[in-house]
């Protein structure tokens, strides 16, 4: 049986739940496929899929074992790819992860220069705020804002975002300015729900931490922003977010004098040694757009 053969046709069967499919893509008999299928199963003494008149599912053991066959497949063509030289123009399909917010204000905008400059590769996006699994659910690629936990995955940082805490001016001068962190006690917050419940706050030596109550809690930030605007509340976000807000006015930063503190932008791609041409070019587009030159907080200092 050939090793690598077997594995890529395994994939094929999962991805299309049927011999017939997989067959078709491969260029190759169902017959074959099948043939395939069974020495597999068997050189390995394991049951790997469920088979039904109607479609082909892996078993608990199938789904291990094409989660890591991915890895490995994707390990051994960056390999060739880079004893060949054939890694200076990318293709292929780029999985990627991105934050909601992140990706829909900042990302989106650069992919038509992304994709003239990498015209043979293709991007797959998931926008969402959910900590993916990436290897087992197969992705290249993560964009992450604010505290990672430890794990096996590389993370590399590619920007530094600070917090602001602002309000509109309706709201200012309908509620009062708050002068100290505590006064927010008092106020309407609008509340991220997807970090931290408290609000922290330093000045030199000096720490408050705050737990925000209000009328609204979200998971997205575009839509708290929205709501502060509209007179609705105050709220606690990253620039990223209420920069433009805060440069046109329509909101005001609050307590200028007390830091809120920072979270970094990170790309978290699976520990390899060859780190893939796609992962590579994505990583160093990033960093050209966001890091150098672009400073997140210029025009607000």
């Amino acid at each position: 049986m050939d090793q690598i053969a077997a594995m890529r046709t395994f994939i094929k069967v999962v991805e299309h739940q049927s011999f017939t499919k997989a067959a078709q893509q491969l260029g190759i008999s169902v017959a074959m496929t099948s043939k395939l299928m069974q020495q597999l199963e068997e050189s390995l003494s394991t049951r790997l899929l469920s088979r039904t008149t109607r479609q082909v599912n892996p078993t608990e053991a199938g789904q291990f074992y094409y989660q890591r066959s991915l890895a490995l497949l994707a390990e051994l063509e960056e390999t060739h790819s880079q004893l060949t030289h054939h890694n200076q123009q990318p293709n292929g399909t780029l999985k990627l992860s991105v934050p909601m917010d992140f990706g829909y204000l900042h990302l989106s905008p650069m992919l038509p220069l992304f994709r003239e400059r990498f015209p043979d590769l293709k991007l797959d996006i998931e926008y969402s705020d959910r900590r993916v699994a990436l290897v087992e659910e197969g992705f290249d690629l993560a964009l992450r804002i604010g505290h990672l936990n430890d794990s096996s995955l590389v993370a590399r940082q590619l920007a530094t975002i600070r917090i602001e805490l602002c309000a509109s001016p309706e709201y200012l001068a309908l509620k009062g300015t708050p002068a100290t962190p505590e006064d927010l006690k008092h106020h309407d917050c609008l509340v991220y729900s997807l970090t931290h419940p408290d609000w922290h706050f330093w000045r030199g030596d000096e720490q408050c931490n705050i737990r925000p109550q209000g009328p609204l809690r979200a998971n997205n930030g575009v839509a708290l922003t929205k709501a502060a605007c509209d007179g609705q509340g105050i709220i606690w976000q990253p620039t990223f977010i209420v920069g433009d807000a805060l440069r046109d006015g329509r909101l005001v930063r609050l307590l200028p004098e007390w830091d809120k503190g920072e979270i970094g932008l990170y790309a978290v791609y699976p520990h390899r040694r060859f780190v893939s041409a796609k992962v590579r070019c994505f990583i160093e587009f990033v960093q050209e757009c966001y890091l150098a030159p672009h400073d997140w907080d210029s025009a607000l200092t």
